[in-house]
């Protein structure tokens, strides 16, 4: 049922290094990620893939878990095994562009939970390095997409509208994200 993928379909931030994200898995989340929507059906999204050593390499320049404290922190024994990145030939985003990206980030991850493959979307990491990964024509990297075999769980926890809603993690190392319930998210309803 599409409710269980979405909801199973949680960021993770430490993966399994003794299983591969493999070209084959690469290859079966782009086939779905290019057939979403696209504003005007311009298609102004490119993709780099990352992964084996390069993908070790590219580490050091994501942050992942700006929230967590500093001991809860990846390491790079529990590095991603791949990255998919989101590369635009425009420098400065517009709106319509900005919307494709979460479009297309949201079907990667939903591709990649079909499979088995746990995702993180990360908007912090070095743009120089990710630019020096694409070609010259779509030399703007947009976002980078982690990707690997969960090596921690992660838990959706209800909220009431007031709470914080930082995600953490609790005394069992399990990542928690609280969310607020329907009821308090529908500001008004008209029939």
């Amino acid at each position: 049922m599409f409710s269980k993928l979405v909801e199973k379909t949680r960021t993770i931030r430490r993966f399994d290094r003794s299983k591969d994200v493999t070209d084959a898995d690469l290859t079966y989340i782009l086939e779905c990620a290019r057939k979403t929507a696209s504003a005007g059906n311009l298609q102004r999204i490119r993709y780099v893939t990352v992964n084996g050593d390069e993908a070790l390499k590219a580490f050091s320049y994501v942050s992942l878990g700006g929230l967590l404290l500093k001991e809860k922190k990846p390491t790079q024994d529990v590095a991603p095994e791949a990255y998919i990145v989101l590369t635009s030939a425009e420098e400065n985003p517009d709106a319509n562009l900005l919307i494709d990206v979460g479009i297309t980030a949201q079907t990667i991850a939903l591709a990649a939970a079909e499979n088995g493959i746990s995702s993180c979307m990360i908007r912090n990491f070095d743009k120089t390095y990710f630019s020096s990964l694409t070609t010259q024509k779509y030399a703007y990297p947009l976002l980078v997409i982690a990707l690997g075999y969960a090596a921690e769980c992660a838990e959706i926890s209800e909220a009431t509208d007031g709470e914080s809603l930082k995600y953490y993690k609790n005394e069992k190392d399990v990542n928690v994200v609280p969310k607020l319930s329907l009821s308090d998210l529908i500001i008004k309803k008209h029939n």
